[in-house]
């Protein structure tokens, strides 16, 4: 599983700089009171805190990479030339109390887009986390993309009671029609507000989802928030993404920090994101008004998802292993040590046992092939190469078997 999970990052970060990103390291580490800054109070009890001994300041363990960019970006890269373009592969740690997927350390790989505020940016963030998924080899994937602002107006420009608001705003999260309607029935709104609301968990689709949100949104900023998302959807279909990507106008959910355009990955059958990202406004927090925009991968859940539709192959071990049963170890040093220099991945047997208990350890250990040196009924100046999978052997010269070897080894399809 460690060497499946090492093939999606390093292809994931082949994406990223690919599309001109300069990767990052953040520390593990983290103040308090600046995660707090941008990620608020309400994310305090996700957080694993600890207190710094010297000092006493509370400190916690990274929950979050976006934040720690953006003050990185506000603060020591305040006078770079913009847009900066940052990508990661890290490990995050939030407290979970989820009684199905409980996962308290998540692996993510992700991108930070940091100085841009056009529709052009919000679409380069999807289109990059479509070419990800493909990159990895997940079929039928949807990039579910919405607007929350949008959302937010509708629901301001209704002028709900407190009580009703957030009725309201927990039904739209889970698509909970029914009490949808049941709250909406006995508020004193007016007939068209109540349309609006009673549509927007069905409106969800392609293009066609537009001509029937115009019909039914008449607030000003809603109409914005609208026809900026439009504009992202008609360059995604430059990019030719629309068989990739569904609009849905009732979704209110993510992080606080969300500002504008948000979208989620799903694979099929499989019930949580996998990727998820959006607009941010977290710089101001740290002194900067940057607009931004990234996204993050959830490594875990990937590799999950593709283990249920398109398992991940990835080389676990060595490509060989030289069993040497001589007392002179130079030519079992030299031959190994060419064969790396050759890109191979090359172990030896160093443990003394019997031929059978060599070649045993090999086939448990999914070595493809084993070399043997001094084996009985080898000459001195002789080797034999195993094909552990399919039994077969053959003998060759000392001298040529490095090259002989490495024609061989060069055969295994090379997954990682």
């Amino acid at each position: 599983m460690a060497a499946k999970r090492r093939k999606l990052q390093e292809t994931l970060l082949d994406v990223f700089l690919r599309w001109g990103f300069q990767e990052v390291v953040t520390p593990t580490f983290e103040y308090l009171d600046a995660l707090t800054l941008g990620l608020g109070e309400a994310f305090n009890e996700r957080l694993f805190k600890l207190e710094e001994r010297h000092t006493g300041r509370m400190i916690s363990l990274r929950p979050d990479i976006t934040t720690q960019i953006a003050k990185l970006a506000a603060t020591r890269l305040k006078d770079e030339p913009r847009p900066l373009r940052f990508c990661y592969v890290a490990n995050v740690f939030r407290y979970s109390a989820s009684q199905t997927r409980n996962m308290q350390e998540l692996y993510q790989a992700g991108v930070e887009l940091i100085g841009l505020e056009s529709p052009e940016a919000d679409a380069e963030m999807i289109a990059i986390a479509v070419e990800s998924m493909q990159a990895v080899g997940l079929d039928d994937f949807r990039i579910a993309v919405s607007q929350p602002a949008l959302v937010r107006q509708v629901l301001q420009a209704a002028n709900l009671p407190p009580e009703a608001l957030e009725r309201i705003q927990v039904a739209l999260a889970i698509k909970d029609t029914s009490t949808l309607e049941a709250v909406v029935a006995y508020c004193e709104i007016t007939d068209q507000d109540r349309e609006t609301l009673l549509a927007l968990p069905n409106l969800c689709g392609r293009a066609e989802v537009f001509d029937q949100a115009t019909k039914l949104i008449h607030n000003l900023e809603a109409q914005r928030a609208l026809a900026h998302l439009a504009e992202v959807y008609d360059m995604l279909k430059t990019y030719g993404l629309e068989d990739q990507v569904l609009i849905d106008l009732g979704e209110l959910r993510g992080l606080a920090y969300y500002t504008g355009i948000m979208f989620e990955g799903f694979a099929p059958h499989f019930g949580y994101p996998v990727c998820s990202g959006g607009r941010y406004d977290l710089l101001r927090h740290y002194g900067s008004p940057d607009p931004a925009t990234g996204f993050a991968i959830d490594i875990g859940a990937l590799l999950e998802a593709l283990e249920q539709s398109n398992p991940v192959s990835a080389r676990t071990g060595a490509d060989c292993l030289l069993i040497d049963f001589r007392q002179d170890k130079r030519d079992a040093l030299r031959i190994s040590h060419e064969l790396r220099q050759r890109g191979h991945r090359v172990a030896r047997d160093i443990i003394r046992r019997d031929r059978h208990g060599s070649l045993e350890y090999a086939r448990l250990s999914g070595i493809p092939y084993a070399l043997l040196i001094g084996a009985e009924h080898l000459t001195t100046d002789e080797a034999l190469l195993h094909d552990v999978r399919q039994g077969t052997e053959a003998r060759m010269p000392i001298l040529d078997v490095v090259s002989r070897v490495d024609a061989v080894l060069k055969q295994i399809p090379r997954t990682i």
